[in-house]
This record gives C-alpha cells, structure tokens and sequence, in this order.
C-alpha cells in the first residue's frame, strides 16, 4: 500500500515538474510574440553575424535553417538556470538593404525566474557588430 501511495505521488509530482517546460520547438512556434529590431544591413551580413553573437555570448547555436529564416540557440542547465531555448527569426524588410531580427526566448523550465531573457542581450550584441561591417 505504501508502495502504491508513493508511486503515485512520484508520477503526480513528475507531472506537475514537466508542466512547465519548454522546447526549441516551442521557441520556433513562438515567432511574432519575441522582442526584434530592424537593422540597417543586407541579410547576409546578419546571417554572417548571428554565430559569432552566439559564440561571444557563450549560446551554443544547435541548429539554423536559412531557407525557412530562423537559427535556434540552447544553453543547458547552469548554477541559474535550468537552461533556455532561444530562436531567432531573420527576413529581408525591402530585399537588399534592411533587414528584421526576432528573439524569441524561452526558459526550459517556467518556474525558474533566475534564467536570462537572451532577447536584449543579443539584439544589442549584433547591432554593435552589425555596425563594425
């Protein structure tokens, strides 16, 4: 009997621990509801830049697709944090000279409140490196 009462709390309990998670696919599904910017330079010089942004800010970028306009980062589980998910949406504003950047970013587990919106952080990161081309 003891035995039933605890395997049942341990599964109402494992339940309730992965209600809150999310996954790079849920970054990726989230496009329109991030923080983005527009900046003042072809695509390509944005698609040049992202990894380096990623690198310098120590966000392992996982995966990208340049046909469908989004890059996925991820950090793993930190003394902070649990990890977080991060997408970035890039398309073409007039076709050669402007182009917008989405950040969608989203904590792996929503209950923890010390994980980092990486959003800002790399907006800011790629305009100063933007504006060094």
């Amino acid at each position: 009997m003891l035995k039933r009462i605890f395997t049942v709390f341990v599964a109402i309990a494992a339940i309730a621990f992965m209600s809150g998670c999310s996954t790079l696919a849920d970054a990726r599904s989230a496009k329109g509801s991030g923080l983005s910017r527009e900046y003042s330079a072809p695509i390509d010089h944005v698609w040049k830049a992202l990894p380096a942004v990623l690198a310098e800010l120590s966000l392992p970028m996982v995966g990208d697709n340049r046909q469908e306009g989004y890059i996925l980062a991820q950090r793993g589980i930190t003394a902070f944090s649990y990890g977080e998910n991060v997408a970035i949406f890039v398309e073409s504003v007039n076709g050669v000279t402007r182009t917008r950047v989405e950040v969608v970013s989203k904590k792996s587990m929503a209950t923890n409140v010390f994980a980092p919106d990486w959003s800002k952080e790399i907006l800011d990161k790629l305009g100063e490196k933007l504006g060094k081309i």
